[in-house]
């Protein structure tokens, strides 16, 4: 059965995949303690939750350093929460202490409702991603009632603590787009100044069928797309609402692939689609193997996927 793609597409056929050998990305647990209506990832909770013991993130990251002559970007992520991991603020206690901030920076992507900031030595190394989808109501009806609040307190915590930085990643619905500037206004009052927002098309149901059965960190069943928007659909918004003074949070020259440790494996990207192999194996092989990727990266029913 042939797989249908996106390629083909007006302005996706020609863009190329790049390679960032100096990025590696990091999603050690599949636990999450929301239940978001536009969620793709496969949330695994209880006593068949999947984790990558501390272990062996600190191996493999050590590693990757190791093998990378210029400075690393470690990105920390969940397949729900990364906060809920025992062993998380000591992994990046232990990477903090090990390395200077010209080897390694680390940037870490929460939902802001597991408040645990209390735990690291420092916060003055650490970029923040946070998940905030506009003023309350638009938020909690992705994620929940009474998880706006707690988590603009957890943005507030971050930079009284020290926190180099807090950039509120916004998924755009057909409802929130039109209050982009009040979001804004109400994130530098309730936060602080330096906050800074990122919107982003969700992926829908049309993205993630061909997926589905090749990625176990793929939710195998139907999201909640009905309010949705689609990217050409949020392009148009953005430029006649507001002269395209927001932008989309994607990059338009290329598609990035980099090594992605996960709860299934080593894979070419943040969506554990394309398996590369085990953490146990050596990084010159995976790097080949992720070079060696290409065509099955743009043979993806999600490419582009930035």
């Amino acid at each position: 059965m042939s797989v249908i793609t996106l390629e083909g597409l007006p302005g996706t056929t020609q863009k190329p995949i790049r390679l960032i050998r100096e990025s590696l990305y990091v999603e050690p647990i599949s636990s999450c303690n929301l239940a978001c209506k536009m969620c793709y990832t496969n949330v695994i909770n209880g006593e068949n939750r999947r984790i990558v013991d501390q272990a062996t993130v600190l191996d493999f990251t050590r590693r990757f350093v190791d093998a990378t002559p210029t400075q690393v970007w470690l990105y920390w992520c969940g397949t729900g929460e990364v906060f809920l991991h025992r062993e998380f603020p000591a992994m990046v206690n232990t990477l903090l202490a090990e390395y200077p901030e010209e080897r390694l920076t680390q940037t870490i992507q929460t939902n802001g409702t597991v408040r645990r900031l209390r735990e690291f030595t420092s916060l003055e190394r650490l970029d923040f991603c946070v998940s905030i989808d506009g003023s309350k109501e638009f938020h909690e009806w992705h994620r929940g009632r009474n998880t706006y609040d707690r988590t603009i307190a957890f943005c507030r915590e971050a930079f009284d603590r020290g926190a180099r930085s807090v950039l509120v990643r916004m998924l755009l619905t057909k409802d929130n787009i039109w209050d982009l500037d009040e979001f804004n206004a109400e994130l530098l009052e309730k936060i602080g100044p330096r906050v800074r927002l990122a919107i982003g098309a969700p992926y829908t149901n049309r993205e993630l069928k061909g997926v589905r059965r090749k990625a176990q960190a793929i939710h195998q069943s139907l999201i909640d797309d009905n309010r949705a928007i689609s990217r050409d659909e949020a392009l148009q918004v953005l430029e006649t609402r507001y002269d395209n003074r927001y932008e989309l949070d994607e990059d338009p020259e290329a598609v990035d692939n980099y090594l992605s440790l996960t709860t299934y494996g080593v894979h070419s990207c943040c969506h554990g689609i394309i398996n590369l192999g085990q953490p146990a194996l050596a990084i010159d092989e995976l790097m080949t193997r992720l070079v060696a990727s290409e065509r099955s990266c743009r043979n993806c029913s999600m490419f582009p996927c930035m």
